[in-house]
C-alpha cells in the first residue's frame, strides 16, 4: 500500500515568524486551477500558543515547498485570537474547497476561544479565496468534548444526503470504560470514539434546522485490542462514497497510527486492510516512530496518490517511544507518503 515514504520532515522552519516554532500539516489540496498543491500548516509555539498561526505553502510535486508572499511579506493566513484556551490551543483542523458554494467556497473548522467572553470550542470560518478568512459567529459551534475533529461536504453524487446532511462534521466523543488501562492516559476511563454532526448549511446555528448530533458512527469492537481507541476521523470523497483516515490511539504504549475505513453514506463505516495501519509507525530512530496522524486527506497529483501526515518520535504522553535510544533530530515534523490502491475523487 505504501510505495514510498519520506525519511525526514519535508517542511522545516525557514521564515522569521516561524523561529522557535514547530510545524504541523493541517490540509493539503490542489489549487482550484490545478496549477500546484496548496498546504495549510500550523506554526505552533509550545511556550506561548497564543502566538500560533496558520500559514500557506505551495508545491508542484508535494516534496519541495515554497512560501508565497500573500501581500504583507508573509504567508500567514490566520493568527490565534490571543485568548488563553485552557483546553487545547488555536488549531485549524480541516480546510476544504467547496465549489458548490460560489460565495464562500473555502471552509474551515478550527479549535479556538474567539473572544474573552466565549468558551473554547470548534469554530467555523469561510473564505472566497482560502487566504482571507471570516469567522462565523462570535461563539464556538461546539464547546463540548475536545478539539479532535474534521469535516466534509456531502458526497456530490448524493442528490438527497442522509437526513439533510449537506455537511458532515466528525468529532471524537467519549464512552465511560473503567476497564481501560489508565496508567499513562490523560483521559482516565474514557474510551474515545467517533461521532458525527450534520447540517444542511455550513453555519453556527444550533437551534432547529441547525447542526444535529453527536451521533456515534465508529467505535471499537471485540475484534480490536482492548486498549485501542479512535482519536479522530479524516474523511474524503471516493467514486462511490467516502473514505477515511482513522487515527488510532493505543492506550498502553501511547502510540498512534492510521487505519483506512470506507463508507457508502458517511454514516456506516467499514474497516479495511484487515484493520492494519495504512500508515504505520516509522522505524526506531525516525521522526515518526512514536506517532503518525493525518488531518489531511490523500490527494491525487500527477499520477501519484500523496498522503501528508504528522509524525513524532515521542508518544501521546510526550515520552520517547524508544527511551534507550537518543531522540532523532528533528524529533517530529511533516511527512509525505505515496500510497496505492485508494479510490479518491480528484477534487477531494
Amino acid at each position: 500500500m505504501i510505495l514510498s515514504r519520506s525519511d525526514s520532515p519535508i517542511l522545516t522552519t525557514e521564515a522569521a515568524w516561524e523561529e522557535d516554532a514547530l510545524l504541523s500539516a493541517v490540509t493539503m489540496l490542489p489549487e482550484p486551477d490545478g496549477s500546484a498543491l496548496r498546504l495549510y500548516y500550523l506554526v505552533r509555539f509550545g511556550k506561548d500558543p497564543t502566538r500560533n498561526m496558520l500559514c500557506l505553502a505551495r508545491s508542484d510535486n508535494g516534496r519541495d515547498w515554497s512560501r508565497p508572499d500573500l501581500g504583507d511579506g508573509t504567508n500567514i493566513v490566520m493568527r490565534a485570537s490571543g485568548h488563553v484556551t485552557g483546553w487545547g490551543i488555536f488549531m485549524p483542523k480541516r480546510i476544504v474547497h467547496d465549489p458548490a458554494d460560489a460565495k464562500a467556497p473555502w471552509k474551515m473548522i478550527y479549535w479556538e476561544r474567539p473572544s474573552e467572553r466565549s468558551p473554547v470550542g470548534i469554530c467555523l470560518a469561510t473564505s472566497p479565496d482560502g487566504i482571507v478568512w471570516t469567522q462565523l459567529g462570535d461563539q464556538p459551534l461546539i464547546d463540548s468534548a475536545n478539539d479532535a475533529a474534521s469535516f466534509t461536504p456531502a458526497h456530490p453524487s448524493h442528490a438527497e444526503p442522509l437526513r439533510g446532511g449537506r455537511y458532515l462534521l466528525y468529532q471524537q466523543t467519549w464512552r465511560y470504560n473503567p476497564a481501560l488501562p489508565q496508567v499513562r492516559d490523560n483521559l482516565k476511563a474514557m474510551h474515545r470514539r467517533i461521532s458525527v454532526w450534520h447540517n444542511s448549511a455550513f453555519n453556527t446555528t444550533k437551534m432547529s434546522g441547525g447542526w444535529i448530533g453527536p451521533i456515534t458512527v465508529l467505535e471499537e469492537d471485540t475484534h480490536d485490542p482492548a486498549d485501542l481507541q479512535f482519536y479522530w476521523l479524516t474523511p474524503f470523497h471516493t467514486s462511490s462514497g467516502y473514505g477515511g483516515l482513522l487515527n488510532c490511539h493505543h492506550t498502553i504504549d501511547q502510540t498512534m497510527d492510521t487505519q483506512y475505513v470506507t463508507s457508502h453514506d458517511g454514516w456506516t463505516w467499514q474497516r479495511e486492510l484487515n484493520r492494519q495501519p495504512i500508515l504505520p509507525l516509522g522505524d526506531a530512530g525516525t521522526f515518526d516512530c512514536g506517532m503518525v496522524f493525518c488531518t489531511s486527506p490523500p490527494v491525487k497529483w500527477k499520477g501519484e496518490t500523496l498522503t501528508i501526515y504528522n509524525g513524532r518520535a515521542t508518544v501521546h504522553d510526550a515520552a520517547s517511544r524508544y527511551p534507550d535510544h537518543p531522540l532523532p533530530s528533528p524529533s517530529q515534523g511533516v511527512g509525505l507518503a505515496v500510497v496505492s490502491d485508494l479510490d479518491i475523487l480528484a477534487a477531494s
